[in-house]
């Protein structure tokens, strides 16, 4: 017998020792998933997030929408033009249409809706027939801001000039030089203010050589022709001595061109006008003095000059260049809302429209 236990008296069952409450079976912990450990002296990089829920086609769908709809209006332009240029002709009479010849006068040239770096004979001499053949047109403005350009698109225009059969008349902003003022020669009537510069009567020929430096950077450059002046003006040569002369004599003759068609225009002699071939420019106020224009004034003037020459005691001003989107955009505006939206750019308060063509 082990001493400290409990003896039960005579006579009585030995009593079990008392249990404890039977516990529920637990279930076995689940495997713990091993875990990365970064290596020391990094920080803990946050899991990547979830990608975003893919948007419905219905919410991507406006992108090809509006490419459909600028397809669309790009179409439709030219159409909007013919309809807005019918309106026009069928809206307005007493009008002096206004042609803009404010750029490089070119054989070719590109024209993108900001402008041009360029002005072509096609694109004058078609808007000088137009207005000539327009009844609502009276009287032409030639609004000349340009340094000239080659001799033969300048040629072009201006011998399309003495043939409209209303009054021309040229009005010279910054500079109406060598080709832009072979075209203002030959105008009814040339307003110029007094600081343009008016002139630079001359032919020139520029040619490029780099000779020199294909030479240093030991380049060379083979040509074959089947003449001996094929390749006249290559930048890769000199000049020889035939050729200068020959070029001499091409611009003698272009020049004798020049002074022929600025004495008839201008009414002078030959022999004033060859005095002042030097290709300088002047100032209108001595341009005026020479005979080169007939009177100083700005834009406004040349209107008034138009409009008088026309008879016409109040002028439409009528933009007959060629318009871009917006122009057509703005003549439909003002026709649905009643409001002239360019008659704060015009002079004396007069109307005026955009003519798309």
């Amino acid at each position: 017998m082990q001493q400290g236990q409990d003896v039960p008296p005579p006579g009585q069952p030995p009593q079990r020792p008392p249990q404890e409450p039977a516990q529920p079976p637990q279930q076995p912990a689940a495997p713990r998933q091993p875990q990365a450990t970064q290596p020391p002296g990094q920080a803990h990089t946050p899991p990547p997030p979830a990608p975003p829920a893919r948007r419905p086609w219905y919410a991507r769908a406006w992108v090809p929408i509006l490419l459909i709809f600028a397809l669309a209006a790009c179409c439709a332009m030219p159409a909007l033009v013919g309809l807005a240029g019918l309106a026009y002709q069928q809206s307005y009479f007493d009008g002096i249409a206004v042609i803009h010849i404010d750029a490089l006068i070119t054989g070719t040239g590109e024209q993108d809706l900001l402008g041009s770096a360029s002005v072509t004979p096609e694109y004058v001499i078609d808007l000088m027939q137009a207005a000539d053949a327009d009844p609502g047109i009276e009287a032409i403005l030639l609004r000349i801001d340009s340094p000239g350009g080659t001799a033969s698109a300048s040629q072009e225009i201006a011998m399309e000039v003495p043939r409209i059969e209303k009054p021309v008349v040229a009005s010279v902003g910054d500079v109406a030089a060598s080709g832009a003022y072979l075209i203002a020669s030959q105008c009814d009537h040339v307003v110029a203010s007094p600081s343009s510069s008016v002139g630079s009567i001359g032919v020139i020929i520029q040619i490029p050589n780099y000779e020199g430096l294909l030479d240093k950077i030991g380049v060379g450059y083979t040509v074959l022709t089947t003449g001996e002046f094929k390749d006249t003006g290559s930048p890769y040569r000199s000049l020889t001595e035939t050729e200068t002369l020959m070029l001499e004599e091409d611009m003698e003759l272009i020049l004798d061109q020049f002074i022929e068609a600025v004495a008839e225009g201008r009414d002078l002699p030959e022999e004033d006008v060859r005095e002042m071939a030097t290709g300088w420019v002047w100032p209108g106020s001595e341009a005026l003095e020479m005979g080169l224009v007939d009177s100083l004034g700005n834009y406004s003037d040349g209107v008034d000059e138009a409009a008088a020459m026309a008879g016409v005691e109040d002028p439409l001003i009528v933009y007959y260049d060629q318009p871009g989107p917006l122009d057509v955009i703005y003549w439909f505006l003002s026709s649905a809302t009643g409001f002239d939206l360019f008659a704060d750019a015009l002079p004396d308060g007069s109307d005026g429209i955009p003519v798309p063509r």
